[in-house]
């Protein structure tokens, strides 16, 4: 118990740490801001929230930080009656991974690919490696609610970064309700939280998408990505 203190210790001080080195910084609408501060002022002297008034992109980051560390456990305390929230929650987790921790490596990939299929049991025919809109950053081997399995990251133009992972689906059964028609494919599609999530299954694999592309129009590129991940990547398991 000791250990595992000390470890969630120092993830938590590498993770302060490398919020400031690696967050992509995406201004927050405007109207965010004003609703925040109108808020708080009702309740609380504005001295007390010096931090508001930061530059937009230090308050972006503030802000990103305590959306993750809140979602999640948000997230936890509501995922027993729902499977599809439970891996919402991990999904949040990876993701919060592979935006403090993963580095981008474009040019690497070729070579951790093979090895990111032999850790985790499941194989690509073939790739979506990227095009002008996004492009896959990084590869490798993961663990999502038990089930070992591949994680492929992506980064767009734009700068955001959109995590793909493919575990063995088991026994899960997707619902019907959330379902989405996406080009020829009709995916589960959940927001909330600040998250997006696309789920679908694919063979006998439980494939997700996941990005903080929330608004109408960031939920359209998402579903554009969908499409260009389901149409040019094959995966399966290799045992």
């Amino acid at each position: 118990m000791a250990d595992e203190i000390e470890d969630r210790r120092q993830d938590d001080e590498r993770l302060r740490r490398l919020l400031i080195e690696r967050l992509p910084r995406h201004a927050p609408p405007a109207h965010l801001r004003a609703a925040i501060v109108n808020a708080v002022e009702r309740e609380t002297p504005k001295r007390r929230w010096g931090w508001l008034w930061l530059s937009p992109a230090a308050a972006a980051a503030a802000m990103a930080l305590i959306m993750v560390m809140w979602v999640a456990p948000s997230l936890q305390t509501t995922a027993s009656s729902d499977p599809v929230r439970l891996l919402a929650r991990a999904l949040v987790s990876e993701h919060a991974r592979t935006i403090f921790y993963g580095e981008p490596r474009a040019d690497v990939v070729p070579a951790v690919l093979p090895r990111a299929m032999e850790e985790s049991g499941v194989a690509l025919s073939w790739v979506f490696t990227g095009d002008d809109a996004i492009r896959l950053v990084n590869a490798q081997a993961t663990y999502l609610e038990g089930r070992r399995g591949i994680e492929l990251a992506y980064r767009d133009a734009d700068g955001h970064t959109v995590t793909y992972l493919v575990v063995p689906a088991g026994t899960l059964t997707l619902p019907e309700r959330g379902r989405v028609q996406v080009d020829r494919w009709r995916p589960l599609i959940r927001t909330e939280g600040g998250f997006s999530f696309i789920i679908w299954k694919q063979r006998d694999l439980l494939c997700l998408l996941v990005s903080d592309l929330v608004s109408d129009g960031d939920l359209a590129k998402l579903k554009e990505y969908f499409v260009k991940v389901r149409s040019s990547t094959e995966p399966y398991a290799v045992y």
